[in-house]
């Protein structure tokens, strides 16, 4: 049985991500680097896998994997700002020659590149299967993130705890198609009838779920699972299966009815007033619930805070986005005005201040640190606030240097 709660391993790969941040040599810091990686899951390296384990390639010649476990793991280690390109070409490699050499119950599952800052993780026995380009049989699914946003991906490494694998479908960063399915699902649940306030608090609690199940406030996928294997594929009672999923996150657990459905009951209390007030539900018919589900397949804790804008104008009234000249301004846009306005000055500010030698380089980063803080912006066409949630991020950037 697993060991360590998701909580507790997320933990762990926080602290693990801060401390290996910064490596860079394949020679000095390999092992230790995934002796602690294998430690993030509760796993010591040296009861499952072996480092520099020879294999006799095809050629005659002799190899050595950088760690592997049989039946279930290889791993190929490069120095930080290597190319992958070529850690995979080697370790698909010493997987054909097992396949080559007789040891074919050997060959493990998943391949895991990294030179410390990036990590590719690879499923060699994936339902969407796409095939491996250097080798036309070896089919595949990839994945590949930094180090930093491994917290956010201890779920993909199930099979080192021993958890049992879901397979969950493959999220896309979210791009302004999210975008337009909301506004899509808000106009046609608006030509259904359902309009005015109850329509745009519907869509802000549907926001809310598709976020909390990809930031951890939800199981995860648990939104997308509800809706696939608790409603019907028509939608016909989808409008009240969300209705009675509110009312469940508006209910602590403790008042929560004992013979609650076991799914709804897994979703925790929502404190606040998201969920309290009482809505009409929305009619849903077979497209709007493929709508619905297609947001649920985007990855939304990686959204730019400036995508916020473009959710806010998709789910206002039409007459209102009118009105008011709702615009939706790009972060690619508001950076154009914000780097040489301010952030180009104070990043080089910042910059020969952090590399400062002398006795005065602490206190003047105190003295940035503060000036930082006291900053004020003004936007005075704000609408919904992109330009000011943008310039806080890059202060906030600056500010988390290490």
């Amino acid at each position: 049985m697993p060991g360590l709660s998701w909580n507790e391993i997320r933990q762990r790969a926080i602290r693990f991500a801060g401390e290996w941040r910064s490596a860079t040599s394949e020679r000095s810091d390999k092992q230790t680097f995934w002796n602690d990686f294998f430690e993030v899951f509760g796993l010591s390296r040296r009861l499952v896998a072996t480092f520099e384990q020879p294999i006799r390639k095809a050629t005659g010649s002799t190899g050595f994997i950088d760690l592997f476990w049989p039946k279930t793991l290889l791993v190929e280690h490069k120095s930080a700002g290597e190319s992958l390109d070529a850690a995979e070409s080697q370790a698909f490699g010493y997987i054909r020659a097992l396949l080559d050499t007789g040891r074919r119950d050997e060959a493990p599952r998943y391949v895991i590149l990294s030179d410390f800052q990036r990590f590719a993780l690879y499923d060699l026995e994936p339902e969407d299967q796409r095939v491996l380009p250097l080798f036309e049989n070896i089919r595949y699914d990839r994945m590949e993130f930094a180090i930093s946003e491994l917290p956010q991906y201890v779920h993909s490494f199930a099979f080192l705890p021993g958890y049992k694998i879901h397979r969950f479908i493959e999220q896309d960063p979210i791009n302004l198609d999210a975008v337009n399915i909301m506004a899509r699902l808000h106009d046609t649940l608006k030509a259904g009838g359902y309009r005015g306030h109850d329509l745009e608090r519907f869509l802000v609690r549907i926001l809310f779920c598709l976020f909390a199940e990809d930031t951890s406030i939800f199981a995860r996928d648990a939104f997308r699972l509800y809706i696939e294997e608790r409603t019907r594929a028509d939608g016909s009672d989808l409008g009240r299966a969300l209705s009675e999923l509110f009312e469940v996150l508006d209910t602590p657990e403790d008042e929560r009815q004992q013979n609650l459905d076991e799914v709804l009951s897994e979703f925790p209390y929502v404190n606040g007033e998201l969920f309290s007030e009482r809505l009409r539900f929305a009619a849903f018919n077979r497209d709007m619930r493929d709508a619905l589900l297609s947001t649920t397949r985007f990855n939304w804790s990686r959204i730019s805070p400036a995508i916020f804008g473009a959710l806010f104008q998709s789910v206002m009234e039409d007459v209102d986005r009118r009105q008011i000249g709702g615009h939706y301004t790009s972060e690619r846009d508001i950076l154009k005005v914000a780097r040489p306005l301010f952030l180009d000055a104070l990043r080089a500010e910042f910059e020969a201040t952090r590399t400062d030698r002398s006795t005065r380089r602490a206190a003047r980063l105190e003295e940035f640190q503060r000036k930082l803080s006291e900053l004020k912006f003004l936007d005075p066409a704000c609408g919904c606030g992109n330009f000011l949630v943008i310039a806080y991020r890059e202060l906030r950037l600056l500010e988390l240097v290490p």
